[in-house]
């Protein structure tokens, strides 16, 4: 027994290497394991799984590394969580093509989401985004009262068919604008009570009646637990919750099950692409994710900056927060990320054609 942790001691750097891919490897298998199958419960999964993406980046690293210090066996084991990557997120990576559903002389529609953030002042930067995607419609949120003081009303030149309307509970607004004539608007909460103020525009688009709704749905966030566990409770006496979140598609699923145009659903979801309420967004409303449809690559938009002492710093996007959902009368042809507008999110453009 001594000689063997004799042997040890002598021999840790030639064990380092393999200790720490096969305890990589555990990681994501277990992970893997438990997501299948308890991860309704159990809200650590829940977010964790806003970054399932970024775990399978050290399998590439250790690769290299195994290889370098000629670990063939080990690096062979890397192999597994590269091939699930690819499985998975590779498509995102692949030229889309599309088949032509749409008449040829189909109205197309190329529109743009951007979540403004209320403490913006980089107004330059949001027109420069816009000029750039030169969109027919613009969701937007997070509207402070000095953009609709000191950028609106040149948007609103561009764009002569808008609204928006106040989310009480931030303290900022929702909009949308339109080259095309809005003939129905209605501003609307999910549910009634609850003040993020949403809306519905149905728009006139060379003879067509379009419905485009801009939402912002509530973000998850740490909240003391409720009945807090014996040990970790004292440890860390908060949960991660997704209740408001939720609790708003709830609302919104009945209203948008009413709709018989085509329909556009766009802006900020506050909801990982790789989460379970993305999935069961999609599932239920029978909606498609344009980006993840016609996009390259993973398209996160957020953060795209974070506030240090009131100042925007640039930051790596970890998730993709911001969306362009359509139904099944539209086909989407491409989608694609504006670049910095100043704000923690980047926006999301897209060009759609109305299905015959």
């Amino acid at each position: 027994m001594v000689n063997r942790l004799t042997e040890l001691r002598r021999n840790w750097r030639s064990l380092f290497l393999p200790g720490v891919i096969v305890l990589y490897v555990a990681f994501l298998a277990v992970y893997g394991l438990l997501w299948a199958v308890v991860h309704r419960y159990v809200w650590q999964l829940d977010f964790l799984s806003n970054f399932t993406a970024w775990y399978f980046l050290p399998a590439p690293i250790l690769l290299v590394v195994a290889l370098l210090f000629k670990q063939k066996r080990w690096a062979a084991l890397l192999l597994i969580p590269m091939v699930v990557f690819a499985v998975k997120f590779g498509p995102r990576f692949l030229v889309h093509e599309t088949t032509t559903r749409a008449v040829s002389d189909a109205p197309t529609l190329t529109v743009m989401t951007m979540n403004v953030l209320k403490l913006n002042t980089n107004w330059a930067a949001i027109k420069a985004q816009i000029q750039a995607a030169n969109p027919d419609v613009i969701s937007m949120q997070e509207i402070s009262d000095a953009f609709l003081t000191e950028v609106w009303p040149s948007l609103a030149e561009m764009y002569p068919y808008n609204v928006y309307a106040p989310s009480k509970s931030e303290n900022s607004y929702t909009g949308f604008l339109s080259r095309y004539p809005i003939t129905q608007r209605k501003v609307f909460n999910l549910p009634e009570n609850f003040e993020l103020a949403n809306l519905r525009a149905e728009i006139d688009v060379k003879g067509q009646s379009v419905v485009v709704y801009t939402l912002r749905l509530a973000a998850p966030k740490f909240q003391r637990m409720t009945i807090p566990s014996r040990i970790l409770g004292k440890i860390f006496p908060y949960e991660y919750s997704v209740f408001y979140r939720r609790w708003q598609m709830t609302a919104f699923y009945p209203l948008l099950a009413a709709e018989t145009l085509p329909v556009l659903v766009m802006g900020d979801f506050n909801t990982a692409d790789s989460s379970e309420d993305h999935d069961i967004f999609k599932s239920t409303m029978g909606l498609e994710d344009t980006f993840s449809e016609v996009g390259f690559g993973m398209g996160f938009t957020f953060p795209a900056a974070i506030t240090i002492n009131e100042k925007q710093l640039p930051f790596v996007p970890l998730m993709r927060l911001d969306y362009v959902w359509h139904n099944a009368q539209w086909q989407p042809l491409s989608a694609w990320l504006g670049g910095s507008t100043g704000s923690d999110h980047l926006p999301v453009i897209a060009r759609l054609k109305l299905v015959e």
